[in-house]
């Protein structure tokens, strides 16, 4: 398994890397929006949409309502401040578990709402900052949110033994967050430099990182809740080694909006 997860990366991590700074804004939009419409495809299996047309109006559904608010400007913030309020309240549901399940599982509306919230906002948060700030600035995202998953896995394995949510993810320990949180600092760092931005000015983007970083478990987590109550043990498996395309990126659907909604207030 570690096998084919190191060999999956090597082979996409560097095509991912190229988009990111070959493909104009437009093209690298649809590119994601790809990786959303199988995102919401497979989150189909984890709200328990059994009928295959079911699905398939679902994950339609996602990309047309996500290109229908990237056409209207107005719509994009309110979006992600919506967003940032929906995982506030998925914050009290992981806390909770396993009460109060009925109130976010078992109304389907519920859970056809939580597709369009979990992965149109993200999109949203992907293409602006990407088209606004830059590929650097979209590369950066990326490799906070790897460093926070490198660094809380490495972190968790020699010295984790504080459950962070053992109901929810039994694997994750509080010394691992603090890690990976540790990781993503030394990440945005080596970036600010990079970028010669003045001493005076870190303390903002050290604040956001730990924040970004903070909230990419809370992605991790809120999938996790679905694996559970869906008794599914990966989103899918397409990516050897990894699972499902909704397992490699659950951690940006919570990081990205809070990510751009941030850098704008720097």
């Amino acid at each position: 398994m570690l096998i084919q997860r190191i060999a999956t990366s090597l082979i996409l991590a560097p095509l991912f890397i190229w988009a990111i700074f070959k493909m104009d804004g437009d093209a690298f939009a649809q590119l994601l929006l790809v990786f959303i419409a199988m995102g919401a495809w497979e989150f189909s299996v984890l709200i328990k949409l059994q009928n295959i047309v079911a699905r398939l109006v679902l994950t339609i559904s996602v990309v047309v309502v996500a290109v229908f608010i990237s056409q209207n400007a107005l719509l994009v913030p309110w979006v992600l401040y919506v967003s940032v309020g929906w995982w506030m309240v998925n914050l009290y549901w992981i806390l909770v578990y396993p009460h109060k399940t009925n109130l976010w599982f078992k109304p389907i509306p519920v859970r056809l709402a939580s597709s369009f919230l979990l992965l149109v906002p993200m999109w949203i948060a992907l293409i602006t900052l990407h088209q606004q700030h830059g590929a650097e600035w979209f590369l950066l995202l990326i490799l906070i949110i790897w460093g926070a998953d490198s660094g809380a896995y490495f972190t968790g394995k020699a010295f984790g033994k504080r459950k962070l949510s053992p109901k929810v993810s039994p694997g994750k320990s509080i010394e691992g967050v603090i890690g990976g949180i540790g990781f993503a600092l030394v990440v945005m760092l080596l970036f600010l430099q990079y970028q010669n931005i003045a001493a005076n000015q870190y303390i903002g983007y050290l604040l956001l990182t730990v924040l970004v970083s903070s909230v990419s478990v809370l992605g991790d987590l809120f999938e996790s809740l679905f694996k559970r109550v869906s008794n599914i043990k990966d989103s899918g498996q397409l990516l050897p080694g990894h699972g499902g395309v909704l397992d490699r990126i659950d951690s940006l659907t919570a990081a990205a909006p809070f990510f751009l909604l941030g850098l704008n207030l720097l």
